[in-house]
């Protein structure tokens, strides 16, 4: 039974020193901060609910950005065509926070603010239509089409 004991112990020590080595070694458990410029998880191509746009008529935008207002009663536009390389800019113009998603990506925009997601639509995004996810109420369509 002595012996029994002396060999637990024995891998016991063998364990902790082994933890401690990696400690010791730098390695740490990686972090990750969630913000509207950050993704949730590892960047993968959003599903599109549909393939064209419930809205029948969607604008579209010149330039590297996607510019989305928020009102109290409807997105302005409530449709955009947005191509692969351009970045999306949310403006805020409610009364009320709003939690804001699409993608992998999420935030949280306070009332007379805005957030830019800093990455091109087509590097989270599959080709088709999404919705711009707004908590409490009503975000517009994009309508990512082919290269």
């Amino acid at each position: 039974m002595t012996k029994h004991i002396n060999i637990l112990m024995y891998l016991g020590i063998i364990l902790m020193l082994g933890l401690s080595a990696c400690n010791q070694a730098g390695v740490e458990s990686p972090t990750a901060s969630l913000t509207a410029t950050t993704p949730k998880t590892t960047l993968s191509l959003a599903t599109p609910y549909a393939q064209e746009p419930a809205a029948g008529i969607c604008g579209s935008f010149e330039g590297e950005m996607v510019t989305v207002t928020l009102n109290p009663d409807i997105p302005d536009p409530r449709c955009s065509k947005v191509r692969p390389e351009q970045k999306l800019t949310v403006i805020n113009q409610t009364q009320n926070t709003l939690q804001v998603s699409i993608g992998s990506f999420t935030t949280s925009l306070e009332p007379g603010t805005s957030t830019i997601i800093d990455t091109p639509f087509g590097e989270y995004l599959a080709q088709g239509v999404h919705q711009l996810q707004v908590t409490p109420c009503c975000g517009p369509e994009l309508w990512l089409e082919a290269k």
